[in-house]
């Protein structure tokens, strides 16, 4: 179907165009540029949407306006924002708050990673993340959550509108193929997407306006006041390496900011060792910042950058050494950079950090002598070279920049999508989806694995409180070669992901073949260093870290309030149609359209699943383990903390002959009930209605629209010997995955708002969860 467009070749924005554009500069504090319009635009149609722009340009507010504007009438309810890493997440979330507090009314916005977890079942409105997170939540094995609630979060996504912002930064052949395939399973159920760029090649651009129906629009340069004033030079010096010399050399020849980028930490700490004295007494400020700092002294280390180095024009004489993670999230700005030799996007990404606020600015860049981290990119930095070559001392803009990415990553592009790499990809998170397997999820988006670690010399001492400790992300492949090499004391941190919420550590001394990505590690002092000016330095002695005040894990576990089968099931209902479904109303309606089923049917057969869902409760085994004395209960104050037996599981089973003739829409609802407890939960007891079971249904069957046939119950009334139920649903089945995530979404907010009473019952788990 074509886009409407308007006499200026700008899509109709299917409201007041005036409007829109006043809307946009009360929030946002400037009028909006052709690209921002034209984007809203499409946006607004339900179009999937490629935006390729310069830094600098406001890609984010482009999709963040029309989403307020459109959001639950033409758009998705929610959005997922993911990123590439957990600076760009700090970075764009923050500023995506301050506009929201412009709204009337408002609408929650946050951050979520591994590091700041303000919404680990995915509540927020707007959820700004990072690609693995938004990968584990919609394979059901969230990376930071509890395996048994993976569910939750995967229906939001399934539900959502996705941005995939800064995709040029995505591992080729990992994290661009989840992007792809996620974008794709939203396609084919209505649910519209976006992707985001400063530097993709017209290949991939011609890949996704084919293959997936995206609307194009490339920015022009001319439209951006700060990118049309800027003047940024760029100088090539790759018959010399960086080093400390170099850059004092520049120290002597200017005040003004400047950025030093360099590879690896290890060169980053080296080279700021190297010239401070010299930085100091010449009067420059002097800041290294690198991924291996503790969140707080990271979070000052960037609010101070952005004081010296965030605007236009600054008096301060400041040097920033640095590494990658400048390269997307911080928006700061400089007069000269210096960096170390790299592929053609991250260099482009890097200069992006230069003159930003327009002006004049001066690119420096060196040749290195080991090509890490970029040794699977030998070819790219081979042409990187050549083309370096050709342009030294001409003025890099976006049209040269355009040009460079499409001479030297146009062909690397025609490989990286070929089909066969994204069925691999998909294969990959399949199984690791089925079986919650997180590694094998993190490793379809990313090659470098991730742990925590921290530091202490007693951490059996701490028990509980060892969750406390202040921690930062390390390569485990990393950790893992020091453990080999070093031989130092560390110890390995599990817990028991169960069904309860107390966590119980287990710690033990390990060894280097105990190191895997995901694990949380506690070396001892006398092997490793940490201060706030240099970050983590292994090999070195150190200090133990401290504890944080920290939310209990015991704090959850509350007294319940006594409560019938029947209330409870008639509260689930309750809260699904006055809070839950006019929010998702959209996402149902889709839903219900891609089955082919009339809406309010659709509608009452989740109903049916929501007065059901515990149906498993009305079991002899179950009522008598929970202490019924008169009426079937569903809650009772003295089941808090006790084991009992499981009811989820049953409930599907009893029911399985009524989802039978739904075909796999049915089967779908089967999963959703048998896993609103847990997530891959299989096991059916044996077991035995109560004999007043059939007299409880009736008197919440009354309420939904829908036709029951009891015979279908009565042959499943008891179980003599326990048996299994299916595992998962595949996730290649993007239609019947899809419903699942979504309806057990549904059904398990709609669950815990009904048992707490209120809304509330979200916020405070997820604030529970992300103190803990």
């Amino acid at each position: 179907m074509s886009s409407q467009v308007g006499e200026d070749g700008i899509p109709c924005l299917g409201l007041d165009e005036s409007m829109f554009e006043k809307t946009f500069e009360d929030i946002c504090g400037f009028p909006p540029y052709p690209h921002q319009k034209q984007t809203a635009g499409y946006l607004i149609q339900n179009k999937n949407i490629l935006l390729r722009a310069p830094t600098g340009s406001g890609k984010s507010e482009a999709i963040f306006l029309p989403f307020l504007i459109a959001r639950q009438q033409k758009l998705p309810p929610q959005m997922i924002y993911s990123l590439p890493m957990r600076t760009l997440v700090d970075d764009v979330s923050n500023r995506f708050q301050k506009l929201a507090h412009k709204i009337p009314g408002g609408m929650r916005v946050v951050g979520h990673h591994g590091k700041r977890m303000e919404s680990p079942l995915f509540y927020a409105d707007v959820v700004v993340t990072t690609i693995d997170q938004t990968t584990g939540a919609y394979a059901c094995t969230p990376l930071s959550l509890p395996l048994r609630h993976g569910n939750i979060p995967a229906g939001a996504v399934a539900s959502s509108l996705l941005v995939f912002d800064e995709v040029h930064t995505f591992e080729p052949l990992l994290g661009l193929q989840v992007a792809l395939i996620l974008a794709r399973h939203s396609a084919k159920l209505g649910f519209p997407f976006v992707f985001m760029s400063a530097t993709m090649p017209d290949s991939f651009v011609n890949f996704m306006r084919k293959q997936y129906n995206t609307e194009f629009v490339d920015a022009n340069e001319n439209d951006i006041r700060v990118r049309k004033e800027r003047k940024l030079f760029i100088h090539t010096n790759l018959n010399e390496e960086l080093d400390a010399k170099k850059i004092i050399s520049f120290m002597k020849d200017s005040n003004e900011r400047i950025i030093i980028v360099c590879n690896r930490i290890s060169k980053a700490q080296e080279i700021y060792e190297q010239i401070r004295n010299e930085a100091l007494n010449r009067g420059f400020k002097l800041i290294l910042l690198h991924s291996r700092f503790l969140e707080d002294d990271r979070e000052k280390k960037e609010k101070e950058l952005k004081e010296i180095f965030g605007t236009k024009n600054s008096n301060s004489k400041a040097i920033l050494v640095s590494t990658q993670v400048i390269e997307v999230g911080l928006d700061i700005t400089c007069e000269i950079m210096i960096s170390e030799l790299a592929p053609i996007d991250a260099l482009i990404q890097r200069a992006g950090r230069c003159a930003r606020r327009g002006g004049i600015g001066h690119f420096y860049v060196f040749n290195i002598d080991d090509i890490a981290p970029y040794k699977e990119q030998k070819d790219i930095i081979t042409k990187t070279i050549k083309e370096l070559e050709r342009i030294d001392g001409r003025r890099l803009d976006w049209e040269l920049e355009k040009e460079l990415v499409n001479r030297i990553l146009g062909g690397c592009f025609e490989e990286y999508l070929r089909p066969e790499y994204g069925a691999r990809i998909l294969n990959e998170l399949a199984e690791g989806a089925f079986f919650g397997n997180r590694q094998q999820v993190e490793r379809t988006v990313r090659e470098t694995l991730v742990c925590d670690i921290s530091l202490h010399d007693d951490p059996i001492a701490l028990g509980a409180r060892i969750f406390s400790l202040e921690k930062m992300k390390l390569n485990a492949g990393l950790l893992r070669r020091f453990v080999q090499k070093e031989k130092p004391l560390i110890w390995k941190i599990e817990t028991d992901d169960s069904e309860e919420e107390k966590v119980i550590p287990k710690i033990n001394v390990c060894d280097d073949r105990d190191i895997h990505p995901y694990g949380f590690y506690v070396i001892h002092p006398n092997f490793a260093y940490y201060s706030d000016e240099l970050g983590l330095q292994l090999g070195k002695k150190g200090s133990p870290f401290d504890s944080r005040e920290n939310v209990s894990r015991y704090e959850l576990i509350t007294k319940r309030n006594e409560e019938s089968w029947n209330e409870h099931s008639q509260l689930t209902l309750t809260y699904f149609r006055n809070n839950i479904l006019p929010y998702y109303w959209l996402p149902i309606t889709r839903l219900a359209d891609s089955w082919r089923i009339e809406r309010n049917e659709f509608i009452a057969r989740i109903e049916l699943c929501l007065v059901l869902h515990d149906l498993g409760k009305l079991t002899v085994e179950w009522q008598k383990k929970i202490g019924r004395k008169s009426q079937p209960l569903a809650h009772s104050i003295a089941d808090t903390g006790k084991r009992l037996p499981p009811h989820s599981t049953v409930s599907a089973y009893v029911l399985s002959d009524i989802f039978f003739d739904w075909g796999n829409f049915g089967d779908a609802l089967r999963f959703s009930i048998a896993h609103h407890h847990g997530v891959r939960s299989r096991e059916v007891p044996r077991y035995e209605l109560i004999p007043e079971w059939k007299d409880e249904i009736i008197k919440v069957i009354s309420i939904v629209d829908l036709d029951l046939d009891f015979s279908k119950i009565e042959k499943r009334a008891s179980q003599m010997s326990s048996t299994l139920l299916d595992t998962f649903p595949l996730i290649k089945n993007e239609k019947f995955y899809r419903t699942y995530c979504i309806v057990s979404r549904i059904l398990r907010l709609s669950d815990r708002i009904a048992t707490a009473g209120d809304e509330n019952a979200i916020l405070y788990y997820e604030n529970w969860y992300g103190n803990v």
